[in-house]
């Protein structure tokens, strides 16, 4: 087995991953008998091709190994889609971003994520750590090419998306955080009250045409650094969890936004008027009012027209810390 850790310096705050590589550095001294890398990134998408090629790499050499991505949600997208495809291959987690939704999914049982920063306990992992979850695999068209990724978390367009579209622009200011970037994007997109206008397939029926605030879609139940937007989603059921939250006033937003981020906006009386809600193995998003939206994927903004997202069950392999 073989283990890589890959870290985006500049996740989070930008400085508190120095105590975890110092860790890995000592790890590397310290266990002659594994084989362990450490590796920067220092652009987009940087972490995607290097995990592929250590994925490669080590399927040459017929060994599996264990890519763990250091950074937030952003820097774990692009690890596993680096490694997608490769069966030798595992993702690995290390978060130190400003979101961690991912992991904040896979630990809900446990009520925290702090085992996933102790190292020692990360390289005594054994098989039985790895679990197989499934993946959203998206496909647009940009510019008459196909595109595609896999999105293992969630998917946000419309309130949330627009929301951490802001986020992201803001915390390349400085002195400002990435929960403080965030607070100040929820009030932004609030006084702005960005929505979106899509139409919105499941498994080929209408489920939704119009104006809307919000609509997401997930294999994990978080996003936005602890908002609970799916609170019934499982990650390896093969189905994506689907909602939509209608076009209402912001103060009825401003009412519903503690039990939304809390899981709980089901328990609100008579939410059918203002929920549409389902699951589903393949879904189509087109923007109606535009040529192309923003919308949100663990952690990463894209822009596109038509996009369409279908469930992969059990197709990606994880580090699971139980």
């Amino acid at each position: 087995m073989r283990y890589a850790f890959i870290v985006n310096p500049a996740a989070g705050t930008g400085g508190h991953d120095k105590g975890i590589v110092r860790r890995i550095q000592e790890l590397i001294f310290e266990c002659k008998d594994k084989e362990i890398g450490l590796y920067y990134t220092s652009g987009a998408e940087e972490s995607t091709a290097l995990a592929a090629m250590l994925a490669k790499e080590a399927k040459k050499a017929n060994d599996e190994i264990v890519v763990f991505g250091c950074g937030g949600d952003g820097t774990v997208h692009e690890v596993a889609n680096g490694i997608y495809g490769y069966e030798n291959a595992i993702l690995g987690i290390v978060p130190i971003g400003s979101g961690n939704d991912l992991v904040r999914e896979l630990s809900r049982d446990r009520g925290n994520f702090k085992d996933y920063l102790n190292m020692n306990m990360q390289l005594a992992g054994s098989p039985g750590s790895v679990r197989e979850l499934d993946v959203m695999e998206l496909s647009w068209e940009d510019e008459g090419q196909i595109k595609s990724c896999i999105s293992v978390n969630n998917i946000n367009i419309g309130f949330d998306g627009n929301t951490a579209v802001r986020a992201s622009e803001l915390k390349e200011k400085p002195l400002i955080s990435g929960s403080f970037a965030y607070l100040l994007a929820v009030f932004s997109t609030l006084v702005k009250k960005e929505g979106q206008s899509l139409r919105i397939t499941a498994d080929g029926e209408d489920f939704h045409d119009g104006d809307l605030l919000l609509t997401t879609m997930g294999n994990g139940g978080y996003c936005g650094g602890g908002i609970r937007s799916c609170p019934f989603a499982l990650m390896d059921d093969g189905l994506i969890e689907l909602m939509a939250i209608n076009d209402v006033s912001r103060m009825r937003f401003i009412r519903l936004f503690p039990r939304f981020r809390a899981g709980r906006i089901f328990e609100t009386e008579n939410i059918e008027k203002l929920i549409k809600y389902r699951r589903a193995k393949r879904i189509t998003i087109e923007p109606l009012l535009a040529d192309k939206m923003k919308f949100v994927t663990d952690g990463e903004v894209l822009e596109t027209g038509k996009l369409t997202i279908q469930i992969q069950p059990r197709k990606l392999r994880i580090w699971e810390m139980r």
